[in-house]
């Protein structure tokens, strides 16, 4: 049984279109891996911390109980609290405050004249006042102070949009965006 050529030409495309599907697409996810930021190498709270009281010089002494009955109960262990999340420094506060707060950050960076820029704004002026949301314009010469959040991301023109979730991965939006498409995206990062 023979097949024809056409035929076999077509099954030889497909399967190459197959390969090159699965390389890339690959390739697309390893690349994902690294845009969340690292955390930073000492583990440090953002928020104010009450400070623990001071430890007593002297532990008491088993039969100085107020009781007397000579049995002391043995030292309570503390209450296993959740480690807290490293949020990076190196950034304005009202973006530290928010990421130490969980909430979904908006990161506009802009270059005046541009009527991208001007719509993207109007857009990104739209998610301020939203619950869990916290907006933060900055021209694009201001990059260098937001890279310790933005990082892996790759910012390269102006409009850009950055948006950060609560579990700090990072999603890029270069170029015009409007109002609905970024909602969902901010939507999509919580």
């Amino acid at each position: 049984m023979a097949i024809s050529r056409p035929i076999l030409i077509a099954l030889i495309a497909a399967l190459l279109a197959l390969a090159a599907f699965y390389a890339t697409s690959g390739a697309r996810q390893s690349s994902e891996a690294p845009s969340a930021p690292a955390p930073a190498a000492p583990e440090r709270s953002a928020s104010p911390t009450k400070s623990a009281p001071p430890a007593r010089a002297k532990a008491r002494e088993p039969g100085s109980r107020r009781g007397g009955d000579g049995s002391a109960k043995p030292p309570r262990s503390p209450a296993k609290r959740r480690p807290a999340v490293a949020v990076p420094t190196g950034m304005p506060a009202g973006v530290r405050r928010a990421l130490a707060g969980k909430r979904t950050v908006v990161l506009f960076f802009s270059q005046r004249g541009s009527a991208d820029d001007a719509a993207t704004a109007r857009a990104v002026a739209s998610l301020r006042g939203r619950r869990g949301v916290q907006v933060f314009s900055a021209p694009i010469s201001r990059l260098a102070d937001y890279q310790a959040v933005i990082g892996g991301v790759g910012v390269t023109q102006a409009p850009s949009v950055v948006i950060v979730g609560r579990d700090r991965a990072a999603r890029l939006i270069e170029g015009f965006v409007d109002a609905e498409t970024l909602a969902q995206q901010v939507a999509d990062a919580r």
